[in-house]
């Protein structure tokens, strides 16, 4: 049995045995019982929290990417298995992979911080490069806005941590708004002030404190 069980098979450089291949799928069997555990506590606990759907996603992403890597580690380490031939030939490929995947880790990274950060969450109304959107859902690499026309936009995540980008849903209740309207010359000024402050104060959520402010910018062509 012994015998058997140290009988080896050769993969180029590597000399597998029985015994590793068994131990290194029983390391790999028991990581997965352990995530497991680890996601149903984790899973009640968000929930109990009140986390975030996007956040309670970006957690459970994150511990299964922490697990699984220390998990192989371990299983590889636990199977006699020598890695040295394998970082060495990885390095060169993830320094390519690195470059060409830039963007990527960016977006994912950024993520990471919308979500921990708390800066923009679902259901928040924001102005990016001029246009507002709200935004639906929040995930790994980008997020999902919808225009006020109902279009459905995809933003890379990178694009909303690195720009300046206003949100009108978080911080003051209250907010100033600008709205530019044309109208054509010769036009009455006292009756073109009198529709806009009418049209102005219709609106229920405009608060009454103080009357909106019509101000004459410039010509047009």
């Amino acid at each position: 049995m012994q015998d058997f069980l140290d009988s080896s098979l050769s993969l180029g450089s590597f000399d597998l045995s029985l015994r590793a291949i068994l131990l290194f799928s029983s390391v790999l069997l028991a990581a997965q019982l352990v995530f497991w555990s680890i996601r149903i506590f984790m899973r009640k606990f968000m929930r109990n929290a009140n986390f975030a759907e996007g956040t309670r996603f970006m957690v459970m992403r994150l511990i299964r990417t922490v697990v699984y890597f220390f998990v192989m580690v371990i299983a590889l380490d636990t199977a006699d298995i020598d890695m040295t031939v394998f970082w060495a030939s990885s390095a060169a490929l993830l320094v390519g992979v690195g470059i060409g995947l830039q963007n990527f880790f960016n977006d994912v990274v950024s993520g990471f911080v919308l979500l921990f950060e708390g800066g923009v969450r679902v259901g928040d109304e924001l102005e990016v490069e001029g246009m507002m959107v709200r935004v639906e859902r929040i995930d790994l690499r980008s997020t999902r806005v919808i225009t006020r026309y109902g279009n459905l936009i995809v933003m890379p995540n990178g694009l909303i941590s690195g720009e300046k980008v206003r949100n009108f849903t978080q911080g003051e209740p209250a907010t100033l708004i600008q709205v530019e309207v044309g109208v054509a010359y010769g036009s009455d000024v006292a009756k073109v002030r009198s529709i806009l402050l009418d049209c102005a104060n219709a609106e229920e959520e405009v608060i009454r404190k103080e009357d909106p402010v019509i101000l004459f910018d410039d010509f047009s062509d």
